[in-house]
């Protein structure tokens, strides 16, 4: 995380000196795919649909920091250890990153009016995380964690407990804008979000037990399962122009 935040700071110094100060505002939509702990994780199975806007600072024709805000929804049905699961939620995304064009680009300017980019960055998510312990436990009956009372019965706590999480994560993902006048471009992106988390699928850690040593768990840290990835389309408008840009500035 420090060396990507390090990353990010020499890029935004070495291009400071030839500030282009244009601003665009823009709109996004488009649907997501979670990839948890199912056992089945096929992309797009399921349409969620997301809806977000962005606020875009462009430094320079190859570098622009992106603000950007999406809500919608989570949800997903498969199987655990072929017991069946399913989850519905919704979930807020905020990030800012970096954007970077492969290509030398300008809002309004014909001659350079498209490029592929790539983008990277930092995030936080905010989601409910609802604890159903009497699915989780059918996973893995024969696990000693499990508790029973004298008659045999399997102890169960209260059952659909939620939380809000507010999680950070990690954004990067890569697209295609075009420009098709002096203030209106559109585009293609498919965004990747890793989750510091692994309650998103409202599976927390499922196959985790006891044995002669402790607690096994098998996703702790930076090994957790949840990412979601996003695939959708945005318009953009340039609100401010500022001074007219150098002839010079577009040979940087």
């Amino acid at each position: 995380m420090k060396k990507l935040a390090l990353v990010f700071a020499v890029v935004l110094i070495t291009t400071s000196g030839h500030a282009q100060k244009t601003v665009d505002i823009g709109i996004w939509g488009g649907s997501s795919t979670v990839w948890g702990d199912m056992d089945d994780n096929s992309a797009f199975e399921t349409f969620n649909l997301n809806v977000g806007a962005y606020f875009r600072y462009n430094f320079n024709a190859r570098v622009a920091l992106r603000a950007m805000f999406l809500t919608g929804n989570m949800s997903r049905e498969g199987a655990v250890e072929e017991a069946p699961w399913d989850f519905d939620k919704s979930a807020q995304d905020l990030t800012l990153q970096v954007e970077i064009n492969y290509l030398k680009y300008i809002l309004g300017r014909k001659k350079l009016r498209f490029s592929p980019y790539v983008t990277a960055g930092l995030g936080v998510s905010y989601f409910t995380y609802t604890f159903r312990p009497e699915e989780i436990y059918a996973f893995n009956p024969e696990y000693p964690m499990l508790q029973y009372d004298g008659s045999g019965n399997l102890i169960v706590p209260d059952p659909a407990e939620e939380e809000s999480e507010v999680v950070p994560t990690i954004p990067f993902g890569f697209g295609f804008k075009y420009s098709v006048s002096e203030r209106l471009g559109v585009g293609v992106e498919y965004q990747m979000r890793k989750y510091m988390s692994d309650r998103l699928d409202d599976l927390d850690d499922p196959l985790a037990h006891e044995n002669e040593t402790g607690v096994v768990s098998y996703n702790q840290g930076s090994h957790n399962n949840d990412w979601i990835g996003y695939l959708g389309v945005h318009l953009t408008y340039k609100i401010y122009i500022g001074k007219k840009i150098c002839p010079a500035y577009e040979s940087k």
